[in-house]
């Protein structure tokens, strides 16, 4: 991943090293100064990209927990590193609290040529909440959108679909409430799909939630679909 590349090379990422062979493996350790932690790029589905992306991922940056790292320093290494190299880079999601956050997460992308990044605070998700494990009798609000889902035309005639939680870093500003959903189409011919596809937004929208797909045409065979499903705050954010 280039992100990951850039990051070893401007010193902020795992950089790991050779230190030897065992039983015919490589071993290796991350060759990081004591306090400054490390970062890493990780996969950011396309429906989640910021309009005009050409290219997103979620960087997530780790304190060296023994040393005490200095979480503002080490993140405005890493944001100063990247810009630098042309990545837009935004503190985004919920707010960080270094008591009891393993980890901060920056949005990192690249604009396609022409295009202005959109204008968005890093204070725009101060409403999102820490995540939640949720114990019997409680029930995670993503069931209640797996639940819909498997209602739809499209599960019914033997689509698959999965929704896993998502870093809110990657959700829109505005949402309160946001799952990942992944989509195998029952049939793969172009005209199906698009078919399918209008009655898993149209079911979503009809229970108040709203559907956000890759902004790139979804080409007319596919094997899977990329969909964010999200649930609006009532702050007044714009995103």
């Amino acid at each position: 991943m280039v992100v990951n590349f850039d990051l070893g090379q401007l010193k902020v990422g795992e950089n790991w090293i050779s230190v030897g062979r065992k039983d015919g493996l490589a071993l290796c350790r991350r060759d990081i100064a004591r306090g400054d932690g490390w970062s890493r790029a990780r996969y950011a589905p396309e429906c989640a990209w910021p309009r005009g992306a050409e290219l997103c991922v979620l960087v997530e940056w780790y304190p060296d927990l023994e040393a005490g790292s200095d979480w503002t320093a080490r993140l405005e290494a890493v944001t100063g590193g990247l810009r630098s190299l042309g990545y837009v880079v935004e503190r985004a999601g919920r707010p960080i609290d270094p008591a009891k956050d393993l980890c901060a997460n920056l949005l990192v992308y690249r604009m396609e040529p022409g295009k202005t990044p959109p204008r968005r605070p890093d204070d725009a998700w101060t409403h999102a909440q820490a995540p939640k494990t949720y114990t019997w009798p409680e029930r995670d609000p993503l069931d209640h959108v797996r639940w819909l889902l498997s209602q739809t035309k499209a599960s019914c005639k033997g689509a698959r679909v999965t929704v896993w939680n998502l870093a809110s870093a990657l959700w829109p500003p505005e949402a309160d409430l946001c799952g990942h959903v992944r989509w195998w189409p029952a049939e793969g011919s172009g005209e199906a799909v698009h078919r399918d596809l209008r009655d898993v937004v149209l079911a979503m929208r009809d229970e108040g939630y709203r559907v956000r797909q890759q902004e790139r045409s979804i080409p007319d065979a596919v094997r899977e679909v990329d969909l964010l499903v999200y649930r609006v705050a009532d702050t007044g954010a714009t995103g």
